[in-house]
């Protein structure tokens, strides 16, 4: 199923460590380490591009019958990159998003993703509708496209839960009695509200259509509902995982070491934690972890669907990797805690492949929809994006034998427009922003109470 992927609209027509803070002598970083400075300034210089952009963003286009736009993509950014949400450029994308209904598979994932970074109690009920939207539009097989609108997504049941059932995240001191919980974070992450109330949303429909980027987004889009409180039931986890494990390429070829978790090993520290220090982009405590762990596994990767004639190639492999662990972690329905995607042979063969074909400079493999050129800047970040969701989801910061953060930063630093920008604009400014905060929230982080959490920060 061959379509037109164009980066200037991730959603339109996409198909689609913290670097050590310490200078060493002189201004020169050592190989592959980051000068966090330089990292932020970047950042900084994107967001304040995004946002002379701002007007632009609301606008929508029509793409295979889609009303489809960069609005959630901009927001996401945003709320990453420390744009508050009393930002008028942020408060105007937010509340034209808000009063659209939900139509396109990409939008709607982006959008329970911006809901659930924001405040998911608050924006509870529209998370539902989100997941309902995502339920009825995986398709028989487990797979997603572009979805369309779905009549069940207005009439989902909704009863606001009272008062006292809440733990709330908003502002202002606990009252008398009233114990106010949070999720520890990430270090660089915003803290969030505990939720405890738990909804359970019903499939009553199959969508239509598939390929492996509007799948790999639909993954993000639930796991961020699933962390808004909503039960999807066992069949929609089960499809979705299937489909990911049986479109795999298996190739066969010779086993090769797969390098878990860096100098942390795989539970040193914070899942996702960059070497030596806490995750998140910003700084943190050092942890202390096993040098390394070493498993065999082939390098099989994934395309942009099931097509048996098509090779693996770097997107869509780093797309797929970090959308199996999403669905082991949602499958194992205990805030992550048996970390099953830790142990799934498909991820390493996935990280596998990653390492083996590793690039921070293009796009790796024959890439289907530009006449299979191997190796090429087609769709380069939305690949970037993707290798550091592959990164932060499974809790690795070693693709093979390369560090994908540092040596990933160091080349969007350099390749950053004077403007701001990267790439085709947008878009890819997005991608660029997301892969150097290290946006993605590392799976199965415990919840906390807020006496629990100032403890935890002394």
């Amino acid at each position: 199923m061959k379509r037109t992927l164009l980066l200037t609209s991730v959603l339109a027509m996409v198909p689609m460590a913290s670097a050590f803070a310490q200078q060493v002598g002189g201004g020169v970083f050592p190989p592959n380490e980051v000068d966090q400075i330089k990292v932020d300034m970047a950042i900084e210089k994107g967001i304040k591009w995004l946002k002379s952009q701002n007007a632009s963003h609301l606008a929508a286009g029509d793409h295979v019958g889609r009303k489809m736009s960069k609005r959630e993509l901009v927001l996401f950014t945003y709320v990453h990159a420390d744009v508050p949400e009393t930002d008028p450029d942020f408060k105007t994308l937010f509340d034209d998003m808000m009063k659209d209904k939900l139509e396109a598979t990409y939008c709607v994932a982006l959008q329970a993703m911006v809901l659930e970074e924001v405040e998911r109690v608050k924006y509870q009920k529209r998370i539902l509708m989100c997941a309902k939207f995502l339920v009825d539009n995986q398709g028989p097989q487990g797979f997603w496209s572009y979805g369309s609108p779905s009549i069940y997504v207005e009439d989902v049941a909704y009863e606001v839960p009272k008062r006292k059932d809440v733990a709330s995240g908003g502002g202002g001191a606990a009252k008398p009695g009233e114990v106010k919980q949070f999720e520890l974070p990430q270090p660089g992450m915003r803290t969030k509200p505990k939720v405890t109330n738990k909804i359970k949303v019903k499939k009553d429909r199959d969508g239509e259509g598939h390929d492996n980027s509007n799948t790999q987004y639909a993954a993000l889009g639930m796991r961020a509902c699933h962390d808004a409180g909503i039960i999807m039931e066992e069949k929609v986890i089960d499809l979705a995982m299937k489909w990911i494990r049986d479109c795999q390429k298996k190739e066969k070829e010779p086993a090769l070491d797969l390098i878990e978790g860096g100098v942390n090993g795989p539970d040193g520290g914070m899942p996702g934690a960059a070497p030596g220090v806490a995750s998140g982009g910003t700084g943190g405590k050092t942890v202390a972890g096993p040098s390394r762990v070493q498993r065999k596994a082939s390098p099989n990767g994934w395309c942009y669907s099931d097509h048996a004639d098509h090779k693996a190639y770097g997107s869509m492999t780093a797309g797929a990797t970090g959308s199996l662990a999403i669905w082991d972690y949602i499958k194992d329905n205990d805030e992550g805690k048996k970390k099953s995607w830790k142990n799934d042979s498909d991820i390493h063969e996935g990280l596998v492949w990653l390492g083996k074909n590793f690039s921070v400079t293009y796009n790796p493999g024959p890439y289907e929809h530009g006449q299979m050129a191997e190796n090429s800047a087609h769709q380069y970040l939305y690949y970037m994006y993707a290798l550091e969701r592959a990164g932060m989801l499974y809790g690795t910061e070693m693709m093979g034998t390369h560090k994908w953060y540092p040596e990933g930063a160091k080349v969007l630093i350099e390749t950053q427009k004077a403007t701001g920008s990267w790439g085709d604009g947008t878009v890819d400014t997005c991608f660029a922003i997301l892969f150097l905060k290290r946006a993605t929230r590392a799976l199965g982080v415990a919840t906390h109470s807020a006496s629990q959490m100032r403890a935890g920060q002394k």
